[in-house]
């Protein structure tokens, strides 16, 4: 009941800012909320994206968890981003892709896209219809939203969060790891089209991707929002 109450009211907030031209094919607003840090901190800055697949709700509500934290901190270490949404008619529709049928974290416009991201669609996932790439790289509005967000806001860390696998994937630094055992280690490569390819194996940007398991939040939830301490490992 505290977790269903607790999320209601951090759903219900408003959002900082909407950047212009950051809404979704069908016009709902991609909002973020930005924080501020502290003359005295780290003073990096973290952008964290949830939902780019509209059925990982889970990583909506870690987002929000994770706004309402930064919100009682008041002034945090590091400046932050965050998007809870970034595929909103994926998340009303209940889909991996957006309405258009793209997979927003295959179609980020990495060097390699024109020349591989159908080919690595229909050889390695089968043309698999939920990862679909899209018909040119960066087509979707959802993806341009996030092109301008990393141009405004120009991280030095990213982090995505997903579902279900229960895992940690980072593409970064080798030396660089998470201080925590919430979740296994694990590093799976980019793909093209893909965000972590975009920014880390193009810009050297590291990203984090966060898989967390279903139902996670209802039962670690305390630990998770401890994790957004953690990740000034790496940086």
């Amino acid at each position: 009941m505290y977790i269903l109450i607790f999320f209601f009211f951090i759903a219900s907030a408003s959002p900082s800012s909407i950047l212009s031209g950051c809404n979704s094919v069908e016009g709902s607003s991609i909002a973020h909320f930005d924080f501020e840090a502290r003359e005295s901190g780290l003073k990096k800055k973290i952008l964290v994206v949830g939902a780019i697949h509209g059925d990982e709700p889970e990583s909506i509500k870690l987002s929000k968890l994770w706004v309402e934290r930064l919100r009682k901190i008041k002034n945090p270490s590091n400046f932050w981003r965050i998007i809870p949404e970034a595929n909103p008619d994926g998340v009303k529709n209940k889909t991996r892709f957006n309405v258009r049928k793209v997979d927003l974290n295959r179609n980020f416009p990495t060097k390699d896209w024109d020349e591989d991201a159908l080919i690595h669609w229909g050889k390695n996932q089968k043309s698999d219809l939920r990862r679909y790439p899209g018909p040119s790289a960066g087509s979707e509005i959802e993806t341009q939203c996030m092109l301008s967000h990393l141009e405004n806001f120009k991280p030095d860390l990213g982090v995505s969060i997903h579902t279900p696998y229960g895992q940690f994937d980072f593409d970064g630094p080798s030396n660089k790891k998470l201080k925590t055992n919430l979740l296994p280690w694990k590093r799976i490569g980019t793909f093209p089209g893909s965000l972590g390819r975009y920014l880390w194996d193009e810009r050297k940007i590291p990203v984090l991707t966060i898989e967390l398991k279903p139902n996670s939040l209802d039962k670690d939830s305390l630990i998770l929002l401890k994790l957004q301490d953690a990740l000034s490992d790496l940086l």
